[in-house]
């Protein structure tokens, strides 16, 4: 998405920079990025406290489809929402390979810790890829979301949000309304990564950018911030905001565009104009009818072992 200029971006970098100390102190190194906090979402010491009391939340007890990200800092949620017998949809790295749903009724026991993990949850019979198109021909409703950032304020913003990419995952869900507004938020952070502006002597950061996503809830390894009226978005992708490198990378996108192009077609009445002859699809539609067939492509070839 494009990174238009806020007039936080100061007091946003600010924080970033406080956190970023202090976590180098307790978060756990990527085998591949190390402590490039920029390149992942690190798992921290006493994670697994804060999924305890993630757990206790009504909102996770009642849900029975979690949108969970693909951040380290979730990987022990992950596994006890597979437990606790919870279906789990995971957005891939930067989402390069899209979706991935977990049925852990359909994962043999033995296999639910390894279906946690980045590198276990596109085995072959472990989850399955989905596009867009398939999540609503399914009808998979998520009823609870849960992420990992990098530095968030006490109010449930987020200041550095990392790699998983959690407002476009939402923007896109949304979307296809496998998501809706009312469905509530919740990030895991060490307590490190929640800051109070006042201690920096700094203004409140608020939701200033349209697509982002107040978190409801804030879990910690001490405690839980609570946030009441947390805004969300409810408009969907903005292709405007859209830069042609997270449309190239992001084959979600594209496959949205194009949904987005093939509906308007259909709702124009096809490739007819009204008392005119049968007319051919215009450069614009063929755009979206190769992205969908591109789309379509990828998923029933390239990740059929995965299903």
């Amino acid at each position: 998405m494009t990174a238009s200029p806020s007039p936080h971006a100061n007091r946003r970098q600010l924080i970033w920079q406080r956190v970023y100390k202090e976590l180098l102190q307790h978060a756990k190194p990527d085998s591949r990025f190390h402590y490039d906090f920029l390149s992942f979402t690190p798992d921290f010491r006493g994670s697994s406290a804060a999924v305890d009391r993630l757990v206790q939340l009504p909102c996770y007890q009642a849900a029975t489809t979690i949108l969970a990200t693909s951040d380290g800092s979730l990987e022990a949620l992950r596994c006890r929402a597979l437990h606790d017998g919870k279906k789990l949809l995971v957005g891939t790295y930067r989402l390069r390979r899209g979706f991935v749903l977990l049925s852990p009724q359909s994962i043999a026991e033995a296999e639910l810790q390894a279906a946690s993990w980045l590198d276990g949850m596109e085995r072959p019979g472990i989850g399955r890829h989905l596009s867009l198109a398939q999540l609503q021909e399914e009808g998979v409703k998520v009823h609870l979301c849960v992420f990992g950032g990098l530095a968030f304020n006490t109010r449930g913003v987020v200041v550095w949000e990392g790699q998983s990419l959690f407002e476009v995952q939402w923007a896109l869900l949304h979307d296809v309304k496998v998501v809706q507004e009312q469905v509530p938020v919740v990030a895991v952070a060490h307590g490190c990564q929640v800051l109070d502006e006042a201690e920096l002597g700094l203004e409140r950061i608020k939701p200033g950018k349209a697509a982002e996503v107040q978190c409801d809830y804030i879990v910690t390894p001490e405690r839980i911030f609570e946030v009441e009226g947390a805004v969300k978005p409810c408009s969907g992708v903005d292709f405007d905001a859209v830069d042609s490198a997270a449309l190239e990378n992001i084959p979600p996108l594209q496959e949205l565009k194009g949904i987005r192009m093939m509906e308007s077609i259909m709702k124009e009445g096809g490739f007819k104009e009204d008392g005119k002859e049968e007319q051919g699809p215009t450069a614009e539609e063929l755009t979206g009818i190769e992205m969908m067939e591109k789309i379509m492509k990828r998923f029933k070839n390239s990740m059929s072992p995965s299903k």
